[in-house]
Parts: C-alpha cells; sequence; structure tokens
C-alpha cells in the first residue's frame, strides 16, 4: 500500500538512506524480490557557462558513476550561454564529459543565434536533449542548421525510454514558457521560427506524453525541466504520473525534502519530488528514491553538496585549453569585488566598472546596464580573459539609442517597480549619470556626468519629451524584459558599437596597462533610507 501523508516517514526515510552502509555496487539502481526499485540521480543547472563548474561535476559525475553505474546524470538547461561559438562548442564537449542521461535547453541555450544556433551546438553532443514544448517549423533553416532535423536524427526529442535492470524509466523535457522574453534581440531573430507552448498547453502535452509512455510499461517517469520552480510545482500538482522533476532557471536552492515547497501530491495522490540546485554552478544535488512495484515513490533522500569544493578535472581543463587556447593575463585587480544578486535595488560596483567600459568605446552620453550581465565575483590578483569569460559570458552586442529625458527617467523608474513586483531587474546599472531611489521608489537627484566633470540635473518630476541623449545599452537589455520595454525601441537605434560588452570588459582592464584596479561603490546610485 503507496503511503499516506505522514511527511515525516520520508524525512525519516532519508535519515534512514543516508545512515545505511552499503557497497557501491548496492547504491547503484536496483530491483529487490519485493518488486521495489532504487535509483539515485546525481543532478545540477544553470551552470551558465561557468568552465569551473564543468571541471568540478566531471570529477563529481565520474565519482557518481563509479558508485552508481546504472544511477542517472540529469542538467537541466543553461549549460552554456551567450553568443561565442568556440566557448559554447567547448561547453558542449564539457558535457559529453561527464556521463550525461539528458537534458533540456535552457533560454541562454539560444543566445548564438537562436534556435539555429542550438541545432548548431547539438550536432557536437553524445548527450540526449529532451524538449517536449518546443515545436520547430519544418521550414526551419539557416546556414545548414535546423531542429527539425535534429528531431529526425534524434538528437532532440520530446522524451525517452531508458532501460536499467529491467526496468524502464521515462524522462521528458521542457524548455521556458517565458523562453522569448529571456532572449536578446541578436537571439530573438534566430528563434522566430520556433514556437513554445504555454503552460496550459504544456499540461496538456505532458498528460499525453505520460500516457503514451505509460502504454509502453513505462510507471518511473522524470521530468527533467527548465520552467522554474512556480511551473514546476503547478505542473507536480496538476499531471499525474510524474515521479521527479528535475528543474532549473528560477535558481532556487532546494535541500532535502520540504512538504509544500519541494515535494508534493500529484492528482493521482502519489508523491512528487522537485529538485533545483540554485545557479552558476556552485552547487550540485544527489536524489535517492525508491519506487514500490507500480513506480510510486515510497522512499527518498534529496542532499545539495557544494560543488565549489570538488577538484577540477584535468582532462577537462585540458581540453578547454585545446579549444580557447591559453587563458591571457589581461591586468591585476587590487581587491576582491563580489557580484550582487541581481534584484537588489543599489550600486553594483561591478556592473558599474562594466558600464564604464560601455561609456568609454561607445560614443554615448549615458549607459544603461543590467545587474544580471555579471554572474560571478572577481577575486583580487591577475585577472585573465578566460576570467572575464566566466564573469560575463554573454557576448552581447552593445548599441547606441537616441532617446528622450522622459525615456531616461521612464525605464529608471519602470526598473524599480519592475524589482518589486517580479523580484527580477534590480536597479537599472549606469554609467554618465547618477540617481537617488526615493523613499516612494520613484527616481530623484538625476544628474547626467559629462567627460570634463560638468553636471547637468534631469527633470525626474517633469521629464522632457524634446531633449534627447545618446545611451548605450546590450542587446539583452533592448530585448525589453520586465521594466525595461521602454528599451526595446529598434527605430531609436543610432549606431552599433565596434565592440561587444565581453570585448570592451577585457580591453577596459587592458587599459590600465597592469596598474592595479580598484573596482568599489562611488555612489552613483543610492537608496534613500
Amino acid at each position: 500500500m503507496f503511503i499516506n501523508n505522514n511527511i515525516s516517514f520520508l524525512r525519516n526515510t532519508a535519515v534512514r538512506f543516508g545512515q545505511t552502509a552499503q557497497s557501491p555496487a548496492a547504491n547503484s539502481a536496483e530491483n529487490t524480490n519485493n518488486g521495489e526499485y532504487r535509483q539515485k540521480t546525481l543532478y545540477g543547472n544553470d551552470f551558465h557557462g561557468h568552465f569551473k563548474a564543468f571541471r568540478k561535476f566531471k570529477t563529481v559525475s565520474d565519482r557518481f558513476k563509479l558508485q552508481n553505474p546504472n544511477g542517472d546524470v540529469i542538467l537541466s538547461g543553461d549549460e552554456w550561454v551567450g553568443a561565442n561559438r568556440e566557448k559554447n562548442i567547448a561547453i558542449v564537449k564539457m558535457m559529453n564529459m561527464c556521463n550525461l542521461t539528458a537534458t533540456a535547453p535552457g533560454n541562454h541555450n539560444m543566445d548564438y543565434k537562436g534556435a539555429f544556433g542550438l541545432s548548431e551546438m547539438l550536432d557536437f553532443a553524445k548527450f540526449k536533449t529532451l524538449a517536449l514544448n518546443l515545436l520547430p517549423k519544418d521550414n526551419t533553416k539557416i546556414a545548414s542548421y535546423s531542429l527539425k532535423d535534429d528531431v529526425d536524427a534524434g538528437r532532440l526529442a520530446s522524451s525517452m525510454i531508458v532501460e536499467e535492470n529491467g526496468k524502464k524509466i521515462g524522462y521528458i523535457g521542457l524548455v521556458p514558457s517565458d523562453l522569448f522574453s529571456r532572449l536578446s534581440t541578436q537571439s530573438q531573430e534566430g528563434a522566430k521560427d520556433i514556437r513554445i507552448m504555454n503552460l496550459a498547453e504544456t499540461e496538456a502535452a505532458l498528460n499525453n506524453e505520460v500516457a503514451k509512455l505509460e502504454k509502453q510499461g513505462v510507471n518511473i517517469i522524470k521530468l527533467v525541466s527548465h520552467m522554474g520552480k512556480d511551473a514546476a510545482v503547478q505542473i507536480a500538482q496538476r499531471v499525474g504520473g510524474i515521479d521527479v522533476i528535475n528543474d532549473g532557471h528560477s535558481h532556487d536552492n532546494l535541500d532535502g525534502l520540504v512538504y509544500g515547497k519541494n515535494l508534493f501530491k500529484s492528482p493521482r495522490g502519489e508523491w512528487v519530488v522537485i529538485t533545483q540546485a540554485g545557479k552558476n554552478g556552485h552547487s550540485y544535488g544527489i536524489l535517492d528514491v525508491v519506487y514500490d512495484k507500480f513506480g510510486r515513490i515510497i522512499k527518498a533522500k534529496n542532499e545539495l553538496k557544494s560543488l565549489d569544493n570538488e577538484r577540477e578535472n584535468l582532462a577537462v581543463k585540458t581540453m578547454e585549453n585545446i579549444a580557447l587556447g591559453e587563458p591571457e593575463n589581461i591586468g591585476v585587480i587590487a581587491q576582491e569585488v563580489k557580484s550582487k544578486p541581481e534584484t537588489v535595488l543599489e550600486e553594483s560596483p561591478l556592473s558599474a566598472f562594466l558600464s564604464d567600459a560601455y561609456l568609454k568605446y561607445s560614443d554615448a552620453d549615458l549607459v544603461f546596464n543590467n545587474m544580471g550581465g555579471i554572474r560571478a565575483s572577481l577575486p583580487a590578483g591577475p585577472v585573465t580573459d578566460r576570467d572575464i569569460m566566466d564573469l560575463m559570458p554573454f557576448y552581447n552586442d552593445v548599441n547606441v539609442y537616441k532617446l528622450s529625458e522622459k525615456d531616461i527617467i521612464d525605464v529608471l523608474n519602470s526598473a524599480v517597480q519592475a524589482t518589486k513586483k517580479f523580484h527580477r531587474t534590480g536597479a537599472l546599472q549606469v554609467a554618465g549619470i547618477r540617481y537617488v531611489i526615493g523613499k516612494d521608489d520613484r527616481v530623484k537627484d538625476v544628474v547626467l556626468v559629462k567627460n570634463d566633470g560638468t553636471k547637468v540635473p534631469l527633470n525626474a518630476q517633469n521629464p522632457s519629451n524634446d531633449k534627447f541623449f545618446k545611451v548605450a545599452y546590450n542587446t539583452f537589455v533592448a530585448g525589453g524584459s520586465e521594466g525595461l520595454e521602454a528599451l526595446a525601441c529598434p527605430e531609436k537605434l543610432i549606431h552599433k558599437c565596434d565592440k561587444n560588452e565581453t570585448e570592451m570588459f577585457i580591453d577596459y582592464i587592458k587599459s590600465f596597462n597592469g596598474k592595479p584596479i580598484v573596482i568599489k561603490e562611488d555612489g552613483r546610485i543610492r537608496k534613500e533610507n
């Protein structure tokens, strides 16, 4: 009989798993005499192109597969990011080395030429990519790359079945339903010939796919998802037949098993576990599950572990250097600079430094930037170009637009409001301008600072439609995500910059000619207490 609502039983079982001494063979996927089946899963998500994460995940993967030959290894999307083709290929090859069972595409897997770039990367993949809710059109083709071809060749599928020790396990994949709002303008063009199902359509498709797998004798089904936790929770409670959702996209740290947080009951009354391991490759997880003979979860343990503390795999590092060349020393950082969460209403020193680089190389009056473009901290000491590729991996193009004083004030206010509402975006990072976020969450004391130090106040209370400024920002910001809709204005484009943002950052560090660089807050964004 399936377990009742006694969640502490699951927790106690998890403790018992942790205390049970077993041989490596016994930790593998296994059948028992009463039909119970046990399997462990190594999972990660949202590595965001960080080389160190893959060097260390390879170490963990090797150890996991040695101890659990029939365990599965899942990465739930956004493994590579940005528009650098060579770097993305290197990441795919690192994924090949990690013994993956399956993955699902995230929004950043389309940073390079949208769906066409994803198709090109899949040509290098030796793992299965699953995406039930991504619908490529038959005529989707550019430079000989087509997701339709990947479907025909079996590189991309809605689902798959893996048989371990006579047990059939089904895997289904999902891309994020908000994918298009997460693409830069330079990758949106390459994604216009695909369609992504909305959440309601996705639920219906999942019900059909589960039924199809069950007709083939599958009673354990895992969802490899990049939908985000809110969508994963809804799916867990509304779609029957799914046992585990290895999720990503919302960057949650879901350690342990907590009813109502990452442990739910399906419409069939069966347990569903949701996993996520944060972002940027700092953590990984191991899920240990026992199913009864009907494929229902009866015991489970879920644990997040630090990836930072693992050693780097030499084979992965060697392959990386062969693919991209040896890292080049470009400067010295005087003291560690920590990245900040992308949702804070304050100045980020790293984002401010990046914005200063935009200002130097763009011929603009001022710069707008999003805090989420910085994906790591910057340690003190020598810095290489490879460090910057990890720090800000997107390689977004930078363009200059003609915006009015009203445009500028409106978007500064909108970013604040969006942060309050969606818990995304954060204060718009700037160069060439300073501003204060008032107690009423409206901007005030907005001042343009010219190269010669001259200060020109802007009217934050009654901004003009007739005063114009040259404003530089990248192609992700130009996509107009939450709070930044006013910046999606291609009709106001003045010119495109010669360097992308990563090149600007690298060249800006080089411009200090080896002098230690101090990166710290300078008060360009302040918030009233």
